[in-house]
């Protein structure tokens, strides 16, 4: 049993981003029948750059604190799961400095 974890690039979004030309959500519409007893999840982070309006001031180290935190307080019990975790762009730095934080922890 699995947990998959997507994490979305600058200016992206946790839902958006995985939406197909034809509107089919491949972590929704195709994946679950891949890997039918796996926990699909998706993090969103403000990552929008194009206006001045809506940049996010929030660093890589809050992103990856809060990743961290959501997917600790996803966990039941004692279970013991794998996590696939799938990063585009920005996304792959956020999981990388989760890790470190991780690591240091433990």
């Amino acid at each position: 049993i699995a947990s998959v974890v997507f994490i979305h690039g600058l200016d992206g979004h946790r839902i958006k981003s995985c939406i197909a030309k034809n509107k089919k959500m491949w972590l929704i519409d195709f994946l679950p029948n891949e890997m039918p007893n796996a926990r699909i999840m998706t993090y969103g982070y403000d990552g929008y750059t194009h206006r001045k309006d809506l940049f996010s001031n929030q660093t890589l180290s809050v992103h990856a604190r809060d990743l961290l935190t959501k997917l600790t307080s996803r966990q039941t019990g004692n279970e013991k799961r794998q996590i696939i975790f799938i990063a585009n762009n920005v996304g792959g730095i956020i999981l990388k400095s989760m890790r470190l934080f991780r690591f240091r922890a433990s």
